[in-house]
């Protein structure tokens, strides 16, 4: 497969396109042939060498969040089949043509959007979910009051402060 590779260190055309073994599955984990890949803050820093990968994660290849097609399924696979359209949520290694992600770090893609907007949404919907629902343990009929969005949008807008009252109805 073809993926591109950090080949050292360094501005963005250290990025490569290089030839790399196409990742296996086993056990709860898909094969996840990538349409689009995320763009993060943490990939520059990665590129830039001050973000290293996970163990375990290639620290050559970049990218955090994908979109694409579930082209094979590992034995423990539960709810994902061949020929769904999904996006995940990495640890590293999304710039590439296939990307092998357990199932648990997929969701579909929802109903309208295109593979290059379904990239960007693991990263947020994940943080959200993790922080809203599993830790923060916000409950249907409750509400949450947030308080600007990310640092992009504070520094980019001109808006100095971003205020929204939501009510929740969630399913756990």
């Amino acid at each position: 497969m073809k993926a591109i590779v950090i080949t050292q260190f360094g501005a963005p055309d250290v990025l490569k396109l290089q030839e790399y073994p196409t990742p296996e599955v086993s056990g709860d984990k898909v094969l996840i042939e990538v349409k689009a890949a995320g763009l993060n803050r943490s990939d520059i820093f990665q590129r830039e060498g001050n973000y290293p990968a996970p163990a375990g994660i290639s620290s050559e290849i970049p990218g955090l969040e994908v979109s694409g097609i579930v082209v094979e399924c590992g034995p423990d696979v539960t709810d994902l089949k061949i020929g769904d359209k999904v996006c995940a949520i990495l640890a590293g290694s999304g710039y590439a043509e296939y990307v092998s992600v357990r199932e648990g770090q997929c969701m579909p893609i929802p109903a309208g959007l295109t593979f290059a907007e379904a990239a960007s949404l693991p990263e947020t919907v994940f943080t959200v979910w993790s922080n809203v629902f599993q830790r923060g343990n916000l409950k249907s009929g409750e509400t949450l009051l947030i308080h600007g969005g990310n640092s992009w949008h504070y520094r980019n807008s001109n808006c100095s402060f971003s205020r929204h009252s939501c009510n929740c109805n969630s399913r756990i």
